[in-house]
């Protein structure tokens, strides 16, 4: 680890517009850092517009401070590196933050729920091919996934020795996975990067993540480490600080301490700094200090130890080595705990093998592993609209909820529906109903089909809408009602089908291809949000003076 000068001055207006530095000062927000390689270094952050560094923890700029669809702003800075923040150098100077945790990640019990496990890739990673893409190996492939955050896809509880598992994409870096597609939620970093030379990359790598999907509350210090400033280099001590300590942010004027010393985690067992600790999830058990885990699930909430798992950094002299737990060689992509006492090494004991998080590892491929470069573990969704209990980008990956749009939420999210209205009766008994399925889309991008069923058989009709709201008028025998607000759009004529004298015939309409074919109608341009009330209209020659029959009325908002 090296520390560079730099001739830009580090923004004491950051430090001083940065909130007091408590766990609780990252609230409910996805907060990260990034490498010094990427274009995101020395852009201007959010909002301040002074220089972002590789040792400033940033956030999404966005109102929610969580990953939104589309391409966001740059990351506006939300712990700054300097004074008032992490402490870590003078102003002028900049060092690399590699990990981070607020103390109150998970905890990590047995019967954890699918997609709980979330971490960021370096670069060079390839990850192995999944059936739920996009996943890491569909964005490693097209060099879109440096920056990406991804989650498991189901994991039974550790320690997990190695077998095959899998990986999804839940937050883009830059919003856009793959072509075609309307946007994942985003970070606001750049895509694509490149390969690990030195110099200047096209793309971003995150290098340190903390997820906070509910208020964090105050169990312990801002917790981090130091890493790797060059690309492709070795690393060294700071100022005595070893990349393989977990430190902690003071929030004064004062420099980070030793929270964990590499000792403690199996680390540097080779000689001083060694061993790069490169990614952290940590639950502080609200005693000061550090108190290990004598063994996996002994961290229970409010228990006397403290749940710390990590990573480390290929380089490290630790990987290859034997583990504690399992006794097999140490990797990268592997997600350890500290030693166990009486285990079969006085290393890192495996929790996660990489391979069940769907990873390359030298323990079978004449490779360099993958690297996992941001660890978070989360006992509540991030996103869970259909409130399952599980992500909604892993509902999506496997099926069980539909994203036709290609942006990473779940179609049901999107857009409301409903109908209102009285049907009324025909003068044949039949109840006509309306009803639609798919998505009603800005970007005409999925399918959303409108059905009017139980119509009288054998009988010309129309849909018919509007954009202007509802109304209630009084139509015709039967108690059918007017329900759309002038002026009001006719669609094509149609046919009912079914029997003469039936229930059994329908009429119908793609909204989407309707308004993709007809750019002139009522309510063009399309926009995200936009309300619309359809009804269906059919002859009904019996009826008294109308002759003609209503359904009742659906109304609608657009998705993206």
């Amino acid at each position: 680890m090296r520390s560079s000068t730099h001739t830009l001055s580090r923004s004491l207006p950051i430090a001083l517009a940065a909130l007091a530095l408590t766990t609780a000062q990252a609230g409910a927000q996805t907060t990260f850092s990034i490498d010094a390689k990427g274009p995101t270094f020395l852009a201007p952050s959010c909002g301040v517009g002074a220089p972002i560094f590789p040792d400033d923890i940033l956030g999404v700029c966005h109102g929610s401070g969580q990953p939104a669809p589309g391409v966001l702003p740059t990351p506006r800075v939300v712990i700054p590196a300097g004074p008032g923040g992490l402490g870590l150098a003078p102003l002028g100077t900049f060092y690399d933050v590699d990990a981070l945790s607020y103390a109150a990640d998970g905890p990590a019990l047995p019967g954890m729920p699918r997609g709980s496990v979330w971490f960021s890739l370096r670069r060079e990673s390839t990850a192995l091919p999944t059936p739920f893409p996009p996943s890491a190996a569909t964005e490693l492939g097209i060099a879109e996934g440096a920056a990406d955050l991804f989650i498991d896809v189901g994991l039974l509880p550790g320690p997990l020795a190695p077998a095959l598992g899998g990986n999804t994409l839940a937050v883009d870096a830059n919003g856009v996975p793959s072509p075609g597609v309307l946007g994942y939620p985003s970070l606001g970093l750049i895509e694509p990067h490149g390969v690990c030379l030195p110099g200047f990359d096209p793309g971003d790598n995150l290098d340190a993540l903390d997820i906070a999907n509910t208020p964090v509350p105050a169990l312990g210090p801002v917790l981090f480490s130091i890493g790797n400033l060059a690309p492709c280099a070795g690393f060294g001590a700071i100022g005595g600080l070893r990349p393989g300590a977990i430190l902690g942010a003071s929030g004064g004027l004062g420099g980070p301490f030793v929270w964990a010393p590499p000792g403690l985690l199996g680390l540097d067992l080779a000689g001083a700094v060694t061993d790069d600790l490169d990614a952290l999830a940590v639950f502080e058990n609200g005693v000061a200090g550090f108190q290990p885990s004598p063994g996996p699930y002994a961290w229970a909430p409010f228990a006397p130890f403290d749940m710390v798992l990590f990573s480390v950094s290929n380089g490290s002299a630790v990987i290859g080595a034997p583990d504690s737990v399992f006794g097999i060689p140490i990797q990268a992509g592997d997600i350890l705990i500290p030693p166990v006492p009486g285990g079969l090494s006085p290393f890192p004991g495996i929790f996660i093998a990489a391979e069940n998080l769907g990873l390359v590892t030298g323990r079978f491929f004449p490779v360099v592993g993958d690297d996992i470069d941001g660890l978070d573990v989360l006992r509540q969704p991030l996103s869970d609209c259909n409130g399952n209990g599980q992500e909604d980008a892993l509902d999506i990956a496997v099926g069980l909820e539909q994203d036709c749009n290609g942006n990473g939420i779940p179609d049901r999210c999107e857009f409301t529906q409903s109908t209102y209205c009285p049907t009324g009766t025909t003068s044949n008994g039949c109840n006509p109903s309306i009803s639609g399925t798919g998505v009603p889309s800005a970007s005409l991008s999925c399918a959303y089909q409108i059905d009017v069923a139980n119509v009288d058989g054998q009988r010309a009709g129309i849909l018919f809408y509007g954009i202007n709201g509802p109304i209630a008028s009084p139509w015709a025998c039967g108690g059918s009602m007017l329900c759309v607000k002038a002026p009001t759009q006719r669609t094509g004529g149609q046919t009912s089908g079914g029997t003469l004298n039936n229930c059994d015939g329908t009429l119908t309409l793609d909204f989407n291809n309707y308004m993709a074919t007809h750019p002139l109608a009522i309510g063009q341009p399309l926009f995200a949000g936009e309300n619309f009330y359809f009804q269906g209209w059919f002859r009904d020659p019996p009826c008294g003076k109308a002759t003609t029959h209503l359904s009742d009325a659906l109304r609608f908002s657009l998705a993206p």
